[in-house]
């Protein structure tokens, strides 16, 4: 595997792009939405660290990322591991780019360490949040991450 970039896009990507666009204010209404009601269902559950906002930089959450606390006793991929046997399923935050294994084959980030990162991309993940995700789902993931939460 090698580094390269290719940027262009195709036509029918460029048409996608395009037709988005035109419903961009819609689809961030909704990604507000569903962060919203995330963070309403969850901001009493002890063990994870959500979303913040902040006067100055206010979320689109383009996708709902969540952390654990390391006091849980769990780290994301066990996490998700339980919560996808119950239905719901999550995908795991990215690596850091020091741990990326084409810079590694480059000889890039050689024994460095970057203690947050690391501790974000191992205990964070992402809930469900497509923009066809309903209040009830929202509801249904909310309760089984209490339930595995507090089990």
């Amino acid at each position: 595997m090698e580094l390269g970039h290719n940027f262009r896009l195709t036509n029918l990507q460029a048409a996608v792009g395009l037709a988005q666009m035109e419903r961009i204010g819609e689809i961030i209404k909704k990604k507000r939405w569903i962060g919203k009601a995330y963070s309403e269902r969850l901001q009493d559950v002890s063990g994870v660290q959500l979303p913040i906002e902040e006067p100055w930089a206010r979320q689109i959450y383009w996708m709902y990322g969540m952390v654990l606390d390391k006091s849980t006793g769990m780290d994301a991929l066990e996490f998700a591991d339980k919560l996808k046997a119950k239905g719901v399923e999550t995908r795991p935050f990215f690596l850091g780019m020091h741990e990326q294994p084409v810079f590694h084959k480059m000889g890039l980030f050689r024994n460095e360490k970057h203690p947050v990162t690391e501790h974000i991309a191992r205990q964070g993940l992402y809930l469900p949040s497509g923009l066809t995700i309903t209040e009830s789902q929202i509801d249904q993931v909310c309760e089984t991450v209490t339930r595995v939460l507090v089990s």
